[in-house]
């Protein structure tokens, strides 16, 4: 076996957060009166990647980012303003309530939990991450999960990392691995923290990025042969 230690991202790569995220944002426009068309979600999901990737750089705080893509995203679709913070909130309140999971990811985390640590890395807002994990029975899997708002910074952050690692017994990073969506924070962070990155890649994105991650996969279930070592 090549690889023992598991670090998993949570959101688009083992919960499904766009469908969680989808659900969410209709049922919080309904709540305010606000008008779902063809461009809502898009408009949205391009301001929240925008605010998270500003974020990750540290160049904003993550519960400005939990406003300011609201902020966005009705200035761009003309909105009214006065909604924002409303809407925001039940936003929030709603995505706890999204278990939605990745295809195949109840099947590999159990198979892979036989001779793997499987632990979370996220830099999601914890509260919802502990109702989605408890709700999805994915929660079961992982040792640990390390979120960064207790952690205190975030992926891609080596320091993040030296804080997870510290609190991992036996941490070997010749037998770690970082599995995520996310070439900016989890292949980036898997970087700075030295350690193996596999890109989770389902809808086939193009990589422009000057990132080259050990593996990249579109199925989680090609894991098991990254992990005996046979890819």
């Amino acid at each position: 076996m090549k690889y023992d230690i598991l670090l998993f991202d949570a959101d688009n790569t083992v919960l499904d957060f766009d469908k969680s995220e989808e659900q969410a944002l209709k049922r919080a426009f309904a709540e305010c009166g606000l008008p779902i068309g063809a461009d809502t979600l898009p408009t949205y999901r391009k301001n929240n990647i925008r605010q998270w990737h500003m974020f990750e750089q540290g160049k904003t705080g993550k519960s400005q980012v939990l406003v300011n893509r609201f902020v966005e995203t009705f200035a761009e679709l003309n909105l009214p303003s006065e909604k924002v913070y409303k809407a925001s909130a039940l936003y929030e309140e709603y995505l706890h309530y999204g278990y939605f999971t990745v295809a195949h990811a109840e099947e590999v985390l159990e198979e892979l939990g036989k001779n793997c640590r499987l632990y979370i890395v996220s830099n999601g807002v914890k509260s919802i991450q502990d109702s989605r994990m408890k709700g999805s029975g994915l929660e079961k899997y992982f040792i640990k999960r390390f979120v960064s708002e207790e952690v205190g910074c975030h992926k891609p952050q080596k320091g993040f990392f030296d804080y997870c690692f510290e609190r991992i017994s036996d941490f070997d990073k010749s037998r770690a691995l970082i599995i995520g969506d996310s070439l900016t924070s989890d292949i980036q962070g898997g970087v700075n923290a030295e350690i193996d990155t596999c890109w989770f890649n389902p809808n086939h994105i193009v990589n422009s990025s000057n990132m080259t991650p050990n593996y990249e996969i579109d199925d989680l279930r090609q894991l098991t042969s990254i992990v005996n070592g046979n890819k």
